[in-house]
């Protein structure tokens, strides 16, 4: 499996990411931006943007939107869930799914919960319903009543990531270029930490005023922009521009 991710934008901030699989012939591409809030003790981030799953055996695209994310008790012992709507949509075959990622009540109940139900346009009733705690076991039921195990995510196989090296990586890659910041952050000197990221920020400033003033425009390395809003990948799988 391949994976890329850049900050293709500062105003607005979008970020577009890029993953395949070549063997099973599938591909996920999509861009987000966020915008947060406070919450009494808690923070809110939504997650703006889509994602489009490729299924190039079959032709087929499935278009997804994002949960927003919620950082809880941030004075205490903060933790993180998710909330919020999402919409999976593929046009070419008409099923859909409406999927809500539910928060945890304030008194009772239990976090990270999730339900959904999945449909073929033109029909009232769901194909499949689906509950359970998105990173734990959730279930499935037919129409008939029959419920099984749709999946566990805590049994399957943990994929650890693998980043190449800092001092391989290129200047504009976040891993060095925000080196400093990180490890400043990591021993909590703080005003080092600021003092490099705003280092960073002054010549990333001065380099967008001279593009500007040479009327030069923002390349992007591996993506390009698609409509409006949209950022997609410039080499996908299957694309006619990949070596």
């Amino acid at each position: 499996m391949g994976v890329s991710g850049f900050f293709v934008s500062h105003h607005p901030p979008v970020s577009a990411f890029y993953a395949e699989i070549p063997s099973k012939r599938i591909s996920f591409n999509a861009h987000i931006y966020t915008k947060s809030s406070f919450l009494g003790l808690s923070i809110g981030v939504a997650n703006i943007g889509e994602g489009i799953v490729r299924l190039h055996d079959f032709d087929e695209e499935y278009r997804i939107t994002f949960p927003s994310g919620y950082g809880r008790s941030i004075m205490s012992t903060p933790w993180v869930e998710l909330g919020g709507k999402v919409k999976v949509i593929c046009e070419k075959t008409g099923y859909y799914a409406d999927i809500e990622f539910l928060t945890k009540p304030f008194f009772n109940g239990k976090p990270h919960r999730v339900q959904g139900h999945i449909y073929k346009e033109g029909q009232k009733k769901a194909l499949l319903s689906i509950r359970g705690e998105w990173n734990g076991v959730m279930f499935a039921k037919t129409p008939s009543g029959e419920e099984s195990t749709f999946i566990d995510v805590k049994a399957a196989k943990e994929v650890k990531k693998e980043c190449t090296p800092v001092l391989q990586q290129g200047e504009r890659e976040s891993r060095r270029l925000w080196r400093h910041v990180t490890a400043a952050l990591l021993r909590n000197r703080i005003q080092i930490a600021t003092t490099s990221k705003r280092m960073i920020e002054q010549r990333q400033r001065a380099e967008a005023k001279e593009r500007q003033d040479k009327g030069e425009k923002w390349k992007t390395l591996l993506f390009e922009e698609d409509g409006e809003d949209g950022w997609v990948f410039k080499e996908p799988l299957g694309s006619k521009r990949r070596k």
